[in-house]
């Protein structure tokens, strides 16, 4: 199991990837909340108001995953940034691989 996170400029780009992923069964979940974000973009310093996902799926739809929210996020550079999960308990792991594909 692996949790991608993701930035999006606003809830509504957000909400319309996530459910793209969701209907398209690639994750189980998704979990979305408000964040400041700081970083540098063309050399300037920007603060910004995001939205930050983190998604749950399998290891091997990585790939699937990333490719979709490349075709449909607005930014040039979008965060996609997985990282594996450890110690899941049972339940909920089982839970997860039932949902995706």
């Amino acid at each position: 199991m692996i949790l991608i996170f993701v930035t999006f400029p606003n809830k509504k780009e957000a909400e319309k990837i996530v459910n793209h992923l969701i209907d398209k069964k690639l994750v189980a979940c998704v979990t979305m909340f408000p964040v400041d974000s700081f970083y540098w973009w063309k050399g300037k310093k920007v603060k910004d108001k995001e939205i930050e996902a983190i998604i749950k799926t399998k290891k091997s739809n990585f790939d699937r995953v990333r490719i979709e929210i490349e075709k449909l996020h607005s930014y040039g550079v979008p965060q996609i940034i997985a990282v594996e999960a450890h110690d899941v308990n049972n339940k909920y792991y089982n839970w997860l691989y039932s949902e995706i594909r």
